[in-house]
């Protein structure tokens, strides 16, 4: 029995420096791999939730782009205003109205003013006026004037002032 008891002792040092030898710097170790994890984690967590701002932020610029394009588009510049002109002439021919006289002005305060002469039927002349009311070419229109004739055929002078951005 004195023998049993000793190895009873000895098996109970044993296992008492077993813990503080073996498991003991193995649960600290792991605690701390446990709390490291953890933090990287969180981590990984705040840059999802920055990307995910840069991912709005982005659709927000691509917005932004497409409205300024749009506004360039629908506002030229000064050295677009032949083409402003050519799209005009081009609606008129697709609508039917002959142009009888085309005037540009110089530009002064943000307008290019416009004089517009052109005749057609009452269909073709509606059709023009709407495509150009249509149109993401920003004008307003001054004034203007119509006659007709004794068959129909209308004629219209206008003052248009053509918005553009300047230089």
């Amino acid at each position: 029995m004195k023998g049993m008891k000793h190895i009873g002792m000895i098996l109970i040092l044993i296992s008492i420096l077993g813990w503080f030898g073996l498991v003991r710097p193995q649960i600290k170790k792991f605690s701390e791999n446990s709390l490291l994890a953890e933090a990287r984690s969180e981590e990984v967590t705040s840059y999802q939730t920055r990307l995910d701002h840069l991912k709005q932020i982005k659709q927000q610029g691509e917005a932004v782009t497409s409205t300024l394009d749009a506004l360039f588009l629908a506002m030229p510049k000064e050295a677009q205003i032949p083409e402003v002109l050519v799209m005009m002439e081009s609606i008129g021919a697709n609508t039917g109205v002959v142009f009888s006289s085309f005037s540009v002005g110089a530009p002064a305060s943000g307008e290019v003013p416009v004089s517009i002469s052109f005749s057609g039927n009452l269909t073709s002349v509606n059709a023009f006026l709407d495509a150009l009311a249509r149109n993401v070419r920003t004008a307003t229109i001054k004034s203007q004037s119509m006659t007709s004739d004794s068959s129909g055929n209308l004629s219209i002078s206008m003052q248009v002032g053509l918005i553009y951005q300047g230089e």
